[in-house]
C-alpha cells in the first residue's frame, strides 16, 4: 500500500507539474503576443506621428508661400492690368481719336469723331487677380522612431518656436513705420503696424490706412533692413521722399517721430531734424541729440524686448551643447567651430560681421546654444533679447584671457540647476516694450489705452491653518491680485474675513461659507462664479507660492496664445520624509495637454465655460480633460515660484519625477 501511495503521489505531482508547465507556456505565449501587438501599436503610432510632422511641414511651407508671394504677385498683376487699362482708355479717348481724324484731312470724319460717344473699358479690380503660387519641394522630415514605452512627459500639442500672430496691445492705433526687421518684430504687437509702403506709394498709404503716427528709425543697409530697403536713399538724404512724407503728415495732423536705435548721431541728424520728436536708446545719447538739434523734443526709448517674440519657447530641435560668443571674447580655441579642452564647441553668434542672416533666423539662433559668452563691447540690445529667450549669458570683463573665459564658462555649465535659475531670473528682469510706450504716447498727445488684466485669486479652505497659510501666500505676491474669493467649509465668515484682511490689503474680498461638507472642486466652482477679474488664479491652501508667482505666470499671457497657463513641471515636497522631487523635468515652456491644478491661471471666460467637477482631489485632472475635449490651448510655464506640499506621494505625484534630495524645496524653487 505504501508503494502504491507513493506511486499515486508521484503521478499526481507529475500531473500538477505538467499543468503548471502548460500554464507557463500559455502565459509565455500571451506575453509574446502582447509584446508583438505593443510593438505593432508603437510602429503605427510612429508612422502616424511621421505623417503628422509631414503634414505640419507642408502646412508651414504653404503658409510661407502665401506670406512671401501672394501679395507681391497679385499686386504686380494688378498694376500691369491698370497700366494696360490706362493705355486702352487713352486710345479710346475723344482727343486721341480727334488727332487721328485731323491727320486724315477729312472734315466730316472730324465732326463724326466729336459727336461719337467715348467708350472706355471698365477699370480692373484687385479681386480679379488672384495669385498663382509656384510649386516648391517639400522639406524633409525626420521619421519618428517606434517607442513602445509609455511617455513620461505628455506629448506636446505644438513644439518649437515660431513667430506668432497678434493680438495687439493697442488695436485702435495705426502707426506707419520705416524700421528694420528687428524693430518691426519689437513693435508689431503694440499697434497696427504699416510697413508695406515706399517713396512711390506713400500717398496712397496715407489715404487708405490713415495712420495716427509716423515712426522712422535709423535703418542701415543689410539683411534686416525693413520696407524692402525702399527708404534707404531718403534716410541718407539722397532724395526728398522722406521730407515730402513728413510735410504731408503735418498737413494731416499726423505726429512724426524718429528713433535713433544705433550708429553715429551725426549720420542720422540730417534725416531726424525734420521730425517732430526724436527718441534715442540712452540718456547720454539724448544729451547729444539735444545739443545737435537745439531743442528739447528728445526722449529716451531704451532697448527692450517683445514677449511675443523674445521668450523661452524652444526652437525646433532644442539646444545644442555649443557655446556662442557675442562681441570681443578671448576664446580658448581658435577658428570657427573649434573645440576647447573640455570638448565644447565655441562659435561666434551669427549676424555680428558681414554674415548675411535674416532676423527670423537670428531669433532661432538665440535659442540654440547652451551658453552665450558676451564681451564688454557686446551689443546690449542683442544681450537683452538673448536673455529673454531663456539662454544664459555670461558677461566677461575687459582683458579676460582664454583660460579665464573657459574656466568661467565650464564652472557655469557644470551646475545645470544654477544655469537654469539664472536664465529664468534674466528673463524675469528683461524690460518689456509695452509699458515703455505709454509715456511716449502721452507726450505725443496720443491716447494709450490697454487692458488692465485684473487677476482674481480663488481658493477653497477647510481649516484655520489652511486659511492662515493661504493669506500668507497671497500677501507675499509682488503682483497683488485685484480680488480674492474664498469658499470656506465649516468656518465662521467673520473669522475668515478678519484673518485675510489682517494679512492682505485687498479692496475686493469675497467670502462664502458652507455649513455642510463640500468637495474642493465644488467649492472652487462656486468661487469661480463669483470672480470678476480678467484672469482667475487657483491657489491651493496647502502649497507654497513664491513672491513672483503671479507676476511670472501672468507675464506668460504676453508670451503664448493660450487660454490656460500653468506648470506641468514643478517642485514637490514631502514633509514626512523630507524629500524634494522635481515633477516632469523638461515639461517647461511647452503647449501640453495638462498642468497641475494648483498652478492654474486662466481667462475667466474659460473657467466659467468649463467649470470645476464636484470631486475632492481629481478636479484638476477633470478640468484638463475638458480642456483637451474642447480644444483649449494650455501652456506649461517655468518650474519656479511654486512648491506642491503633500504628506505622501499621492496620485501621480511620483510619476515622471526626479529626486532632488532630502532638503527643503524653498531654496530650489522660490526664486
Amino acid at each position: 500500500m505504501s508503494e502504491r501511495s507513493e506511486l499515486d503521489a508521484l503521478r499526481e505531482a507529475l500531473a500538477q507539474a505538467v499543468q503548471q508547465a502548460s500554464q507557463a507556456a500559455e502565459l509565455a505565449r500571451l506575453l509574446t503576443d502582447y509584446q508583438r501587438r505593443l510593438d505593432e501599436a508603437a510602429r503605427a503610432e510612429a508612422e502616424a506621428v511621421t505623417r503628422m510632422r509631414q503634414a505640419e511641414a507642408r502646412l508651414k511651407a504653404v503658409e510661407r508661400q502665401n506670406a512671401t508671394l501672394a501679395k507681391n504677385l497679385a499686386e504686380q498683376r494688378y498694376q500691369t492690368a491698370v497700366a494696360n487699362w490706362k493705355l486702352a482708355s487713352l486710345r479710346e479717348s475723344r482727343w486721341s481719336k480727334l488727332g487721328d481724324a485731323l491727320h486724315s484731312k477729312n472734315p466730316g470724319k472730324v465732326a463724326q469723331t466729336l459727336r461719337a460717344p467715348v467708350k472706355k473699358p471698365p477699370a480692373p479690380k484687385r479681386s480679379d487677380f488672384p495669385p498663382e503660387l509656384p510649386k516648391i519641394p517639400e522639406p524633409a522630415v525626420t521619421p519618428a522612431a517606434p517607442d513602445p514605452k509609455a511617455p513620461q512627459v505628455s506629448t506636446p500639442m505644438a513644439d518649437g518656436f515660431t513667430v506668432p500672430k497678434g493680438p495687439t496691445a493697442r488695436p485702435y492705433l495705426t502707426v506707419a513705420a520705416i524700421v528694420d526687421r528687428q524693430t518691426e518684430a519689437l513693435l508689431r504687437y503694440e499697434w497696427r503696424l504699416v510697413t508695406d509702403f515706399g517713396p512711390e506709394n506713400w500717398e496712397e498709404m496715407l489715404e487708405r490706412r490713415r495712420p495716427h503716427l509716423l515712426l522712422a528709425e535709423s535703418v542701415r543697409p543689410g539683411p534686416r533692413q525693413g520696407n524692402g530697403g525702399r527708404w534707404l536713399e531718403a534716410l541718407a538724404g539722397e532724395s526728398r521722399a522722406l521730407r515730402d512724407l513728413i510735410a504731408a503728415c503735418r498737413k494731416r495732423g499726423i505726429r512724426t517721430v524718429f528713433w535713433h536705435s544705433g550708429g553715429p548721431v551725426s549720420r542720422a541728424v540730417p534725416a531726424a531734424e525734420h521730425f517732430d520728436h526724436v527718441l534715442t536708446y540712452s540718456e547720454a545719447r539724448a544729451r547729444e541729440w539735444r545739443s545737435a538739434l537745439r531743442h528739447d523734443r528728445v526722449g529716451v526709448l531704451p532697448y527692450a524686448i517683445q514677449p511675443r517674440v523674445h521668450n523661452p519657447i524652444p526652437a525646433i530641435g532644442g539646444r545644442t551643447e555649443e557655446i556662442m560668443t557675442l562681441g570681443t571674447v578671448a576664446v580658448p580655441a581658435e577658428g570657427d567651430g573649434a573645440a576647447d579642452q573640455a570638448g565644447r564647441v565655441w562659435r561666434p553668434m551669427p549676424g555680428q560681421g558681414d554674415e548675411k542672416i535674416t532676423y527670423d533666423d537670428l531669433l532661432t539662433a538665440y535659442r540654440r546654444p547652451a551658453l552665450v559668452v558676451a564681451g564688454p563691447d557686446a551689443d546690449e540690445r542683442a544681450v537683452a533679447e538673448i536673455s529673454a529667450c531663456g539662454t544664459p549669458v555670461l558677461r566677461m570683463r575687459k582683458g579676460a584671457g582664454p583660460e579665464e573665459t573657459a574656466a568661467a564658462a565650464e564652472a557655469l555649465l557644470a551646475d545645470r540647476e544654477r544655469l537654469a535659475r539664472e536664465a529664468h531670473l534674466a528673463w524675469r528682469a528683461a524690460t518689456r516694450v509695452t509699458p515703455l510706450l505709454d509715456p511716449i504716447l502721452d507726450v505725443l498727445g496720443i491716447p494709450s489705452v490697454r487692458g488692465a488684466d485684473r487677476i482674481t485669486v480663488i481658493s477653497a479652505v477647510r481649516t484655520p491653518e489652511e486659511l492662515e497659510h493661504l493669506a500668507a501666500q497671497v500677501a507675499r505676491q509682488a503682483h497683488r491680485p485685484g480680488q480674492l474669493v474664498v469658499v470656506a467649509e465649516g468656518l465662521d465668515a467673520a473669522l475668515v474675513e478678519k484673518t485675510v484682511r489682517h494679512a492682505v490689503e485687498l479692496d475686493d474680498l469675497v467670502v462664502r461659507v458652507s455649513g455642510t461638507p463640500i468637495t474642493r472642486g465644488a467649492a472652487l466652482d462656486r468661487a469661480a462664479r463669483l470672480a470678476d477679474g480678467d484672469h482667475v488664479a487657483v491657489f491651493d491652501p496647502r502649497d507654497v507660492y513664491g513672491e513672483h508667482y503671479l507676476a511670472d505666470l501672468a507675464g506668460y499671457f504676453a508670451v503664448a496664445d493660450a487660454e490656460v497657463i500653468g506648470k506641468a513641471s514643478f517642485y514637490a515636497h514631502l514633509p514626512g520624509t523630507g524629500a524634494t522631487l522635481l515633477r516632469q523635468p523638461g515639461a517647461e515652456h511647452r503647449f501640453l495637454p495638462e498642468v497641475a491644478g494648483g498652478t492654474l491661471l486662466a481667462r475667466r471666460q474659460t473657467i466659467t465655460d468649463l467649470g470645476f467637477a464636484d470631486v475632492s482631489e481629481e478636479w484638476g485632472e477633470v478640468f484638463m480633460r475638458q480642456c483637451r475635449t474642447d480644444g483649449v490651448r494650455v501652456y506649461s510655464a517655468d518650474r519656479y515660484s511654486y512648491v506642491c506640499v503633500r504628506e505622501s506621494a499621492e496620485g501621480e505625484l511620483l510619476g515622471s519625477a526626479r529626486l532632488e534630495g532630502y532638503v527643503p524645496a524653498e531654496p530650489l524653487a522660490l526664486i
